[in-house]
């Protein structure tokens, strides 16, 4: 596989004609991720596009492998969400290259920038969380049954390598007392396939842009059809950490969740089975995931010590109190978070 990058892509796209050879060609990396090379590419005469290729060595400071196979993950996952969302919620797909592992996508808004770079200078717009509640009930519910399914989304190994191992296991090693606990969630989303759901896996706000027209939603190389509980716990973590961290405000943080819960369950119903049994799982997945952005393999770039010390209170409350709803959740964590300790 020829490794792409800034300095060689335009001589890759020439002389695999992908663009014409006469043309002015500009390349350059985009940042956020930790498993691919993503290169935007400005030709002349033609819209810019991203190209993404995988990595098998994850940029994190320990080893973290990977398939590089779970390129083609992404890539059908892709083509079922863009029959099921609005046009341009998700980047359209234009070639793929089977042997370098990699394919070209639209690109984005110039005005675009991570929801994530938004939370972290205090914009906390409970519109965008309402928006992302409903995309996702829709995913949830709607993607299993689609005709435009790929087979290989009911694959479930490429999620156990990227989530559950780093993050499940590793955290559960470093908290041995609670490795039962972490054992009976792995096994818990090993639902009947019928109930099953397309899990995104990286649903977070650094994989979704904001720009004027609306939003963008990327990275989909974890998604399966799984336990749509996952996905609730993983975003709902990462608004927790933002409220650890002080960049979001108790009550800044309250409207994101309460904004994105209300439209994820309005949208959904009762399509995926009880809401309350749900629920339960969805706590249970906010507390392991908060715990191993701390203490997994992928820890958070931007928590100090104190704040480190703080997600940890507050998964481990949450693990002792197992909450029954989302207004129980908010009482442990509101006492974890203020608490003294």
């Amino acid at each position: 596989m020829q490794e792409l990058t800034s300095e060689n892509a335009a001589d890759y796209l020439r002389d695999s004609r992908r663009i014409d050879p006469a043309k002015a060609v500009t390349v350059r990396e985009l940042s956020g991720g930790v498993s691919n090379v993503v290169l935007r590419v400005d030709a002349a005469g033609r819209h810019p596009f991203v190209v993404k290729q995988c990595r098998e060595r994850l940029r994190v400071a320990v080893e973290w492998l990977a398939r590089l196979d779970r390129i083609w993950v992404e890539h059908a996952t892709l083509k079922v969400l863009s029959q099921l969302l609005p046009a341009g919620v998700v980047p359209e797909v234009l070639f793929e290259d089977r042997d370098e592992f990699l394919f070209a996508m639209t690109c984005a808004a110039d005005d675009s920038e991570t929801w994530k770079v938004q939370l972290m200078r205090g914009d906390a717009d409970p519109r965008v969380a309402a928006r992302l509640g409903t995309y996702l009930a829709t995913i949830h519910a709607d993607a299993p049954g689609h005709p435009a399914r790929a087979a290989l989304l009911a694959d479930t190994s490429l999620f156990d390598e990227l989530r559950v191992d780093p993050y499940y296991r590793t955290t559960a090693r470093a908290h041995p007392e609670l490795a039962a606990r972490f054992d009976g969630l792995i096994a818990a989303m090993n639902l009947p396939f019928e109930r099953r759901a397309l899990v995104l896996g990286d649903f977070s706000p650094k994989n979704i842009l904001v720009h004027s027209g609306g939003l963008v939603l990327l990275d989909f190389e974890c998604a399966h059809l799984g336990d749509p509980a996952f996905d609730l716990g993983f975003f709902l973590s990462h608004l927790a950490l933002k409220r650890i961290h002080g960049v979001v405000g108790d009550e800044a943080y309250r409207g994101l969740v309460d904004a994105f819960l209300g439209a994820y369950f309005a949208g959904l119903g009762d399509r995926l089975g009880p809401q309350a049994a749900l629920t339960s799982r969805g706590v249970a997945h906010t507390a392991a995931c908060l715990l191993a952005r701390v203490d997994g393999k992928s820890p958070v770039e931007y928590l100090d010590a104190a704040g480190r010390a703080v997600a940890r209170r507050s998964a481990l409350a949450l693990f002792a109190q197992p909450a029954a709803d989302w207004d129980a959740m908010h009482r442990i964590l509101d006492a974890a978070v203020h608490s003294r300790a």
